[in-house]
């Protein structure tokens, strides 16, 4: 998840990124700038059980934040609703080895682990 957040900001001169963790609430808001973006590396995830994907608009809707696009990295497995379609640009990038179910708006699109990728142990 943080290396795919780097790998967009290195994308980019000048950026704005709100980082949060969620399971059934939100955790651990953080922003990052082309001024801060090397603090990523001491990002904490938090949170751990359950996926309630609409904590996410919630959130969103009682802090004021209204992002040019929504990105939820996730396994596509929520809890009752995928969120609210009329919110934001949403992009749901889904990480899930048995299946690739698709959002019901927004757009989906799928991380494939690379086969020959050696993973740290």
């Amino acid at each position: 998840f943080l290396g795919e957040v780097q790998g967009i900001m290195s994308e980019y001169q000048d950026y704005n990124i709100k980082v949060w963790c969620f399971d059934t609430k939100v955790y651990n808001e953080a922003d990052f700038s082309a001024d801060n973006g090397s603090d990523l590396v001491n990002y904490e995830l938090m949170g751990g059980g359950g996926t309630d994907f609409m904590c996410n608009w919630k959130y969103m809707k009682e802090n004021g934040i209204e992002p040019k696009r929504f990105i939820m990295f996730t396994d596509g497995e929520p809890w009752r609703s995928w969120g609210d379609p009329d919110y934001c640009d949403t992009l749901f990038l889904i990480k899930n080895p048995s299946s690739k179910p698709e959002a019901p708006f927004g757009q989906s699109v799928y991380y494939d682990q690379d086969p020959n990728q050696k993973l740290a142990a």
